[in-house]
């Protein structure tokens, strides 16, 4: 029900089959709708791609595997930056199917995007409290152009974990005035029975395991050297136990009891050689290649090119909002 918008789709898909790329292309001859063709990007990467695809003052951002909750979406994200002080939003996930509430609520609310000693992201974005955080989702977040000018865009070094360079950077730099903000009124519905463009849900444990020993080297590594040095063993045994919560809660491969059973030994037992392995091959990587690349930046827009957006007809199938990437 919003005004003026446009929404921009990184299409990144490896198999198109005809008739859902006939029903992606109808709904790009809408002229709100973008539709940007690109090989695989990963997360961070076609987060980076929409945003310098987009044109507008506000970027608000979608999985493949979300859905808004209400046609005011939007708007209810907008007004959050009637302050100038707030630098971005992150909304409420509504699981669907619904899952269950968070067993001690009271911590869910008290570490709501949040961060560890580890420096990992905890989410909790089931909860019902607004707060200002220190980090923000990859979807339903809201985040000013002004905002991603000032603080850079997402590393894309890592194949998982990817929202937390932004933070992390923001949270050094900002001041102490300004914060981002949980807000539990802003709702998305997060669809568990899809697959998803990551893929994250149909990993092997071992799989999984990979991805996140890349982020903690490529990304906390990167922006907390001292600590992850000093604490690396603890990283190690965090890996093993993130992976059996993994297995035990979100994977979509491991759906029965020993199915589940059968991982989690699997992960105990070939943790420990896999990890040096991949030492190995990423210390190989780092002096072959040199250090991945960090904070890429978003130029800024000639303040023309906003103000020549046209203003849609309200229509009312339309995903709503100022300027949503999806």
């Amino acid at each position: 029900d919003h005004d003026s918008f446009e929404i921009v789709v990184i299409e990144q898909s490896t198999e198109r089959p005809p008739v859902e790329l006939s029903r992606v292309e109808a709904l790009a001859r809408d002229p709100r709708v973008r539709l940007v063709r690109a090989p695989p990007l990963g997360g961070p990467g076609a987060r980076n791609a929409g945003v310098r695809a987009a044109r507008g003052d506000l970027l608000v951002f979608i999985d493949d595997d979300d859905l808004p909750a209400s046609r005011d979406w939007l708007s209810r994200h907008e007004e959050n930056f009637a302050d100038p002080r707030c630098l971005g939003v992150t909304g409420q996930f509504v699981d669907e199917p619904a899952g269950a509430p968070y067993v001690n609520p009271e911590r869910a609310r008290r570490h709501v995007l949040s961060f560890n000693v580890l420096k990992w992201q905890r989410v909790y974005a089931r909860t019902d409290v607004t707060r200002r955080v220190e980090s923000l989702m990859g979807g339903n977040a809201a985040i000013p152009r002004r905002t991603l000018e000032r603080f850079g865009l997402w590393d894309e070094c890592t194949p998982i974990e990817d929202e937390p360079s932004l933070a992390y950077r923001i949270n050094r730099q900002k001041r102490d005035d300004e914060y981002l903000l949980f807000d539990p009124g802003v709702k998305m519905i997060r669809r568990l029975d899809v697959p998803g463009g990551m893929a994250k849900r149909t990993l092997s444990g071992p799989a999984y395991a990979r991805r996140v020993f890349t982020f903690l080297h490529n990304i906390i590594g990167h922006y907390f050297p001292l600590r992850f040095a000093l604490l690396y063993p603890a990283y190690i045994y965090f890996v093993a136990y993130h992976v059996i919560q993994w297995i035990c809660s979100d994977s979509k491969k491991h759906q029965t009891l020993l199915a589940r059973i059968w991982a989690t030994a699997g992960i105990i037992v070939s943790l420990l050689p896999l990890w040096f392995f991949w030492l190995g091959e990423w210390l190989y990587l780092r002096l072959r290649l040199g250090e991945p690349r960090h904070s890429p930046v978003l130029d800024p827009l000639p303040a023309r090119v906003v103000h020549e957006l046209p203003v849609p007809a309200p229509q009312s199938a339309a995903v709503s909002g100022p300027f949503a990437v999806g």
